[in-house]
Parts: C-alpha cells; structure tokens; sequence
C-alpha cells in the first residue's frame, strides 16, 4: 500500500527518541515539554480533522457538506461551554472519548496497513482498542501524578477553574494500574491467539511490538511530552492516512510511490479549516488572555479547543469505522471460521479503491 513505512516509521522513530531523549537529557524534555502539543496545532494534530465535511461523500454517502459542518460547530460550541460551565466533567468526557477514538483509531491502520489478523473472538476486539487508548490517555496519569496534575491543570487553569489539576490518587490510582495492566495483557494474548493460525506472523510481531513501544514510552516519558508526541506522531498521521485512501486522486499518488505529495494534496485540503480553527482558537485565547503568557497557559487553551472538537471529530471516524469496517474485523463475520483457520486480512489496496465522485 505503501503507507507502512512512512508513517509507521513516523511513529515509530518519534516516540523510540522521546525514549532516548528523556532517558539522556530529561533537561532538555522538561524545556521542551509543551512543544510537541504547541506543533501540534499545525503539523497533522489540529488539521487532521479537517476535511471530516468531505469523507460521508467520499465513502458513497449522498453530500451533508453544510449540515455536517452545523453540527460540527454547534457540538464544539456546546463542548467549550461545558469547560467553563462543569469543567471536572468536560475533562471527565475528554478523557474517556479520547481512550475510545485513540483506541479506535489504530484498529483501521492495523488490519489495513500493518496487515493484522483479524480478531477470532469480540473480546480481542476490545482488549485492542482497551490497550491502544488507555495506554497513551491513562498510563501517564498513572506513572506521573504530579506531571499529570500539571498538565491537567493547564486546561483546567485556563478555562478559569484554578490551577490545580487532577491524577488518580490512592486506591483510584492502584485500580487504574490493574486496569490498564490488564488491557495490556489481554491485547497482548489475543494478538499471539490471532497470528499464531495465520498466515501474517510479521503483522502479529508488529501488533506486539507497538503495544510494548507505546507502553515504554508511557513509563518512561514526562507524560505531557509524550502525549505530545504520541498525538502529533502517531495518532494524526495514522488518520490522515486513513482519510488519504478515501480520495482517488490523493490514493493515486500513494500506488505510485508518492506519498509526500499525497501527504501535501492532504495539506492543501486541509488548510482551509485548519486556518478557521486557528482563528476561532485565537479568538478563545482574546477571550481568556492573561499576562505573563505561559507555554503552559497557552497549551491549555489549544487542549481545551482540541477537546471540544474531539467529540463531532470522533464521531465522524466512528462513521467511518461503520462503513469501512463491517465484516472486516471478525474472523468468523460472515465466515463461519472454525479455531485454527486462517484469520488473516488483506491489507487495503488502494488502487482498488472506489470512491464516487461527488460532483457527478
């Protein structure tokens, strides 16, 4: 498909130098801790939901371009009050939409582009999405109560609900542990059941691998630096890509080798939105300024912007997940598979993608 190596290897050299990073010079990361987040804003974290208007057109659904884009600013509206109005509950909600859509979100460039089995049994399922979201969403929250208490408190602080932040404490904290260690485990087990009776054990190694790489990076990385570089490296991209496969011309540049290029005519897509939220997250930040201007400050507002969109923008990839994924996550959707027959699924490829032009 040519999607593995770029934006896998994207993923993969980030947080493997976050590693190496915090191991070698945690000065340099507690300096650098809010940049990541900070770039987000314009490279792949903010833009990647902004072409969501185009994708039911894309997928073959009749153009909702103008009700979409209603509700997508009025579910983002209602998402920014709730952060002034109940701010405990707004990061409540955050913090739980992003364990499922985070989660989600690596299920398609799994069995597409990383060619993972498909899952034998509908708790393999939710042992994967359980592990991919709670890992990078929960685990630093775990590892690093005080940075996690300060990262929180960014948003907190600027939505005006004071500076303290908020981390599992106590026995809160021993069951987040034992929940999260055991997602692991659980995702763990059913990738070997899955790849052992099929015929990608690569893809099965692959899975495996990245649970352990995004574990690791969890445990050893000041946990605003690696979500930072979590969202920034692995989480957009992987969407992007997604929404790549989506649009014949851009899904013609990546059979020919040329993903940059795809990656650009994504930008260019993508940039008129981007621009608009830029605008709209520059208003908020005129509503709440305060001198001195922080890093940590001006992260909060930008977390508090992403938040509030995270909700219409997941529900658009819940859509998604919908169309492109039915009969293609279960062995035996459809199948009638017996224990030990194959469970493999053909990555994506492109060319053979058909995607309805809209202006027809």
């Amino acid at each position: 498909m040519g999607l593995q190596r770029p934006f896998a290897l994207l993923a993969y050299g980030a947080l493997a130098s976050a590693i190496v990073l915090a191991l070698a010079a945690p000065g340099a990361v507690q300096t650098a801790l809010f940049w990541p987040l900070l770039a987000s804003l314009l490279v792949f974290g903010l833009p990647h939901g902004a072409v969501d208007h185009n994708v039911p057109a894309r997928l073959g659904a009749p153009s909702v371009r103008t009700p979409l884009l209603a509700g997508y600013v009025a579910l983002t509206a209602a998402g920014l009050a709730l952060w002034w109005i109940a701010p405990t509950t707004a990061l409540a909600l955050f913090l739980t939409a992003a364990v499922v859509h985070w989660g989600l979100g690596d299920l398609w460039f799994a069995l597409n582009v990383s060619g993972r089995a498909r899952f034998g049994r509908r708790w393999r399922v939710v042992a994967f999405v359980a592990a991919r979201g709670l890992v990078p969403v929960l685990l630093p929250l775990l590892i690093y109560p005080n940075a996690a208490a300060e990262g929180t408190g960014a948003i907190l602080g600027a939505v005006g609900a004071g500076d303290a932040g908020w981390a599992p404490a106590g026995v809160w904290r021993l069951a987040g542990l034992l929940l999260v260690g055991g997602a692991v485990g659980a995702a763990i087990g059913a990738s070997v059941l899955d790849h052992r009776a099929s015929d990608s054990p690569r893809a099965g190694g692959i899975d495996t691998g990245e649970i352990i790489l995004l574990v690791l990076t969890m445990l050893v990385v000041p946990p605003i630096f690696a979500v930072g570089v979590y969202f920034i490296a692995w989480h957009a991209p992987r969407h992007v890509a997604r929404l790549m496969t989506t649009d014949p011309a851009q899904a013609k540049l990546i059979a020919a080798g040329r993903v940059p290029a795809a990656v650009l005519a994504w930008y260019r897509e993508a940039a008129p939105l981007t621009a608009v939220s830029l605008a709209g997250l520059g208003l908020l930040a005129a509503l709440v300024w305060r001198v001195p201007v922080e890093a940590g400050a001006v992260t909060g507002i930008g977390l508090a912007f992403i938040a509030a969109l995270t909700l219409p923008h997941a529900l658009v990839v819940a859509w998604m997940d919908r169309v492109e994924l039915r009969g293609r996550v279960l062995a035996t959707c459809g199948q009638g598979a017996e224990p030990g027959s194959k469970r493999s699924v053909s990555p994506l490829t492109v060319p053979s993608v058909t995607v309805p032009n809209p202006r027809k």
